[in-house]
């Protein structure tokens, strides 16, 4: 049975007094409690005239209700397309029009500008959500309309979710994913994430950064875990914080907070080591600062890679073993590990050729998953483009070692060619990022007159620090092939980074280049 609804239905059966769901302000949602909720949902959207199959709008941030909100439309067959809360009005225009969605869920704080919407897509119904101890808002009063006899399941291939990609080189296209590829997820991550029945997930993510939400939020559901919505968290220390309150055994740590968690972390040992597991996400952080985060956290030290297309899942991951016993990797901190079980991961030249697996030829990462999406929503060229006889070609250029390791050199639209000759971003920002005043640094290629393109840093320094131009090209010249220097260095309080923390570098590139 992989349909999403039971999911929560089984582990409710099992688990019926453990709290599913807490935010830090007092709300507590027992799993029987959240199925019965999301079973009242789901009958009232479909008493309201929405027929399975039609798409459901959420332009929500984080919150109990937005959860809530997924499994009632799982449990009546809809489809859940999240906007992302960050966006404006006319960014948030182009999903609800491509998805042809029929209502949205929104916050009453955005009213207006979702009345605005709903008049220009003619959407039939506006859901506006209050506070969750807010008993008399909209939202609990057609919740409470609805009838706790289950609607009859979807099919298992049905869509679900369409996760609109982070758009960083172009219009956002979405992947579709279904309740198998979901429920895969799940299985998935319950082992690559390392987390045991009754895991518990501090979360303080923006939802809108979907992965988070299918990737973590539901795979703590299967392993019938609490997750602890820490929407107060704004820095790595209070996430350290908030972990140690509330006996947190899974999180996240994004790249921009990786040097204040390694020294807090390192400071204060006594909250964090009930926990199992730290995955690093969002951009690619250097080698040598994982190594450093390793070397405080020990074997919960975990690395991976994945993508939407994956519906949230993980295409490889690291394992216990790599930090407490040594790994045979050719580079193991610049590695993302190995494939996860049951999935496949190979490397293949512009015409599709397989290429060898010495760690040091570079082609395009294809992978093959359980958990893939269906495709792109309404983009025939696109879906046929990256998802070929049952492989996604997923745009990410890297290597394979001999022992399987695989490393994630770049994006394919993130190559710069300079005179003829392949300039890798990651390697310029690895050797910017070794001067002891740099923070972060991103590589971008823009154009040049003779080259074709050249690279261009942009770097984020420690407060007070002295550091010019000059000292990094100087450092460049030192370390660097000079077809590989940046020809400008621009500094920057900090990068432009979308909901799931990577660096927008269309963002940066358009610094240069816009006159």
């Amino acid at each position: 049975m992989d349909q999403i609804g039971p999911l929560l239905t089984n582990a409710a059966a099992q688990h019926p007094r453990r709290i599913a769901l807490k935010t830090r302000d007092g709300f507590e949602l027992t799993y029987a409690e959240f199925d019965e909720r999301t079973t009242r949902l789901a009958n009232a959207l479909l008493d309201a005239g929405f027929a399975p199959g039609e798409r459901i709008a959420a332009w929500l941030s984080t919150c109990p209700q937005y959860f809530e909100l997924y499994f009632a439309v799982a449990k009546a067959g809809l489809v859940l397309v999240p906007v992302n809360s960050l966006f404006t009005q006319h960014e948030a225009s182009y999903q609800v029009e491509d998805s042809g969605a029929v209502a949205m869920f929104h916050p009453e704080a955005r009213s207006v500008e979702a009345e605005k919407l709903g008049a220009e897509h003619g959407l039939r119904r506006l859901f506006a959500l209050g506070d969750w101890n807010d008993s008399g808002s909209e939202y609990e009063r057609f919740l409470a309309g609805g009838g706790t006899d289950l609607p009859p399941l979807p099919d298992e291939e049905a869509l679900f979710v369409i996760s609109y990609t982070s758009g960083t080189t172009g219009r956002p296209k979405g992947a579709m994913v279904t309740h198998r590829s979901l429920k895969n997820t799940t299985r998935n991550h319950a082992h690559s994430y390392r987390t045991p029945q009754g895991s518990t997930l501090v979360y303080y993510a923006n939802m809108s950064f979907v992965a988070t939400v299918l990737g973590l939020m539901m795979s703590h559901v299967f392993v019938r875990g609490t997750i602890v919505m820490a929407t107060d968290v704004t820095s790595p220390e209070q996430a350290l914080d908030v972990i140690g309150e509330e006996g947190g055994t899974f999180t996240f740590v994004a790249s921009p907070w990786l040097p204040g968690m390694i020294e807090y972390a390192r400071a204060h040992p006594e909250k964090w080591q009930q926990m199992r597991s730290f995955v690093h996400s969002a951009s690619k952080a250097p080698s040598a600062q994982l190594e450093r985060w390793a070397g405080v956290v020990g074997h919960r030290f975990l690395e991976g890679w994945g993508m939407s297309e994956g519906s949230g899942s993980l295409f490889t991951v690291t394992d216990v073993d790599d930090v407490v016993k040594g790994s045979k990797a050719h580079d193991f901190f610049a590695s993302t590990g190995r494939p996860c079980i049951d999935v496949v991961v190979k490397i293949v030249d512009p015409e599709g050729n397989d290429l060898p697996n010495d760690g040091e030829t570079i082609g395009e990462l294809v992978v093959r998953s359980p958990a893939m999406v269906a495709g792109y929503w309404n983009n025939e060229a696109a879906t046929r483009s990256s998802f070929r006889d049952g492989w996604f070609f997923t745009g990410d250029l890297g290597a394979i070692d001999e022992e399987g390791y695989v490393y994630v050199t770049e994006r394919r639209t993130d190559l710069i060619v300079s005179g003829g000759m392949n300039v890798y971003p990651s390697e310029i920002e690895y050797c910017v990022a070794e001067l002891e005043s740099v923070v972060e640094v991103a590589v971008v290629g823009t154009p040049h007159e003779r080259w074709g393109e050249s690279p261009v840093a942009f770097v984020v320094t420690k407060a007070g620090s002295s550091l010019t131009e000059a000292d990094v090209l100087d450092h460049c010249t030192t370390y660097l092939a000079r077809f590989k220097r940046p020809s400008a260095v621009h500094f920057l309080e900090e990068l432009p980074r979308n909901a799931s923390q990577k660096v927008l570098r269309r963002v940066l590139r358009e610094q240069v280049t816009t006159p």
